[in-house]
């Protein structure tokens, strides 16, 4: 018993201190980017937005895009076969600005499985921009966002960029749901991979993605990742694959999404991207294991170091494991704030963790027994 507890208690310390270290020098590497300055030229920037049954968004995002800063750019949206007064809002908007171009998702030409892939197969083809940006419909941006996310790109002469906007959500266990993306902050050394990029740790949040026309036409681009669950890690790990320059960003104060409206939709969302960034296959048994005894030690480190504490008398062991476990929940926090969370999510780590151990368990379940995953009501692949 004593040999487990000090085991368990020095694994849990070096644990916490590296997710502190981690979360701070990521958030110094997050800010690094927040320094730049006005590149020269004003080249075409494409927005593309696809589209389906968005009638409480798409306007609202696209009158975000209209307001931008920098004006030199083109909004391109599909509708994807919606059943609701998408189409109509988006045919107003489009007589009101010349920029904004509306097509429409042809059911007949098929280029890829995942629904959303499709449709931004369909659609970036008519882009006529020296950059690209993928943003959902479910999303809104700063004045400055597209002037910031281009000056990045220009100044440190990047091909990929994506980011952590502001994840907005009434429901409390949506958002910790939601919140498991924070993960790849506090334990992802964001920093390194920057310098260092591998596929297997680089990742991407598709509510924005910018890259270089050139560069997308060069790795193939959505067409090259054929039977991904998610087309924003897919893109991003197709990209570093050919040696393409890539940066993940804090983007909370340029950015904003509204993409869950509870916890249900939260769950099989993330869920779903959950299983894109970690295969689920005979071979992934083993880390998936090790992920799940990982996230639930997090998880109940706080009572076991508390019952330990008590039961011991305060012993050297039971210390370490309160001091491991108080400064990881310390990461959360520093991380979570850094990121625009709501309060009441930066002191909920257990739960978050409680919460990402589950989605992990069912993803597993729902592709082994093959049930798969959904996007806007469709089976994704």
């Amino acid at each position: 018993m004593d040999l487990w507890l000090r085991i368990y208690a020095i694994a849990m310390l070096v644990l916490g201190i590296y997710a502190f270290l981690t979360t701070v020098l990521n958030i110094r590497y997050f800010r690094s980017f927040d320094k730049t300055h006005k590149p020269e030229g004003n080249p075409l920037i494409s927005v593309v937005v696809p589209a389906r049954n968005e009638e409480n968004n798409i306007e609202r995002l696209i009158k975000s895009l209209q307001k931008q800063s920098y004006r030199n750019i083109e909004i391109l949206v599909i509708n994807d076969q919606s059943t609701d007064r998408t189409q109509e809002i988006l045919d107003t908007l489009s007589k009101e600005d010349e920029r904004i171009r509306v097509y429409s998702v042809n059911p007949d030409e098929k280029l890829n499985e995942n629904g959303k892939i499709n449709a931004l197969l369909q659609l970036i083809p008519h882009a006529k921009g020296e950059f690209i940006l993928a943003t959902d419909a479910d999303t809104m941006h700063s004045d400055n966002c597209i002037e910031h996310a281009y000056a990045v790109m220009e100044n440190h002469k990047l091909d990929i960029i994506s980011g952590y906007p502001t994840e907005l959500c009434s429901s409390f266990f949506g958002n910790i749901c939601m919140s498991a993306m924070m993960l790849t902050c506090i334990l992802i050394p964001q920093f390194i991979i920057h310098r260092f990029p591998i596929p297997a740790a680089s990742f991407a949040i598709g509510q924005f993605i910018m890259m270089r026309k050139s560069a997308y036409e060069e790795t193939g681009g959505y067409s090259a990742i054929e039977g991904a669950i998610c087309d924003d890690v897919g893109i991003v790990r197709l990209f570093v694959k050919h040696k393409k320059k890539y940066a993940f960003l804090n983007l909370s104060k340029y950015s904003a999404c509204f993409m869950y409206r509870n916890m249900k939709e939260s769950f099989i969302g993330i869920e779903r991207s959950v299983a894109g960034i970690i295969p689920m296959n005979a071979f992934s048994v083993i880390p998936l294991l090790i992920a799940i005894i990982l996230l639930l030690h997090i998880a109940l480190s706080p009572i076991a170091a508390a019952a330990f504490l008590i039961y011991t008398g305060f012993a050297l062991d039971a210390l370490l494991l309160a001091a491991g476990a108080a400064i990881f929940v310390l990461a959360w926090f520093i991380g979570c704030k850094a990121e625009n969370w709501r309060k009441r999510i930066s002191i909920s780590c257990s739960l978050t963790m409680l919460m990402t151990a589950a989605m992990l368990i069912h993803a597993f379940y729902k592709e082994v027994t093959g049930k798969g995953f959904e996007w806007k009501g469709r089976k994704v692949i």
